[in-house]
């Protein structure tokens, strides 16, 4: 029997996307599977390897605002009939800052994954939410603005003042474990 083969699409903003990426690839390798990892927000359509190579198919997307990644978002609405024809299984997730929060993780986790790719319709097998970065560092990737903005938001739902360079991980990576060894399951 063949090794099974996975491609791990993503779109990232602030990097939490990209690191839930390469930690399901890593998981992937340690139990037996090759895994290909793509950026969607810097990948030419020339580039997409042909599904029907693949066991697996996993999509991952930051929430901004609600909303996905631009590359994401492309990719799915370019890709519906080539996903919703692919043989193999199909994943997705997004990190966001409300996914780490109990009493908003399932409203998340659904609404943003399950729901939104069924409005564009293409249909997964497997899905979940997790928390995103909170990197307000000299090195974030945020801008001063959406530092501040993103500082505010905190504030108004937790009622904690954001001082200072912190830097907070949101994701559950058992959680995240978890999810990538299901899917394996399911190939």
């Amino acid at each position: 029997m063949s090794e099974k083969k996975i491609l791990i699409f993503y779109g990232t903003r602030f990097g939490a996307t990209e690191g839930v990426a390469g930690k399901i690839a890593e998981l992937a390798r340690e139990n037996g599977l090759q895994a290909e990892v793509y950026n969607l927000e810097d990948l030419p359509s020339d580039k997409i390897p042909d599904f029907n190579n693949y066991d697996g198919i996993l999509i991952g997307s930051s929430i901004k605002i609600g909303q996905w990644t631009k590359g994401v978002k492309k990719f799915v609405g370019n890709y519906k009939n080539q996903l919703n024809s692919f043989k193999g299984k199909k994943g997705f997730y997004v990190c966001s800052g409300y996914a780490a929060n109990p009493d908003s993780y399932e409203k998340v986790k659904v609404e943003y994954t399950k729901d939104a790719t069924e409005k564009l319709g293409v249909f997964i097998d497997h899905y979940d939410a997790f928390g995103g970065l909170m990197d307000f560092t000299e090195s974030s990737k945020m801008g001063w603005l959406e530092k501040k903005l993103l500082k505010i938001v905190t504030q108004q739902s937790t009622g904690e003042k954001i001082e200072g360079d912190s830097y907070t991980d949101l994701r559950d990576w058992d959680q995240i474990e978890n999810f990538a060894l299901e899917f394996f399951k399911i190939l």
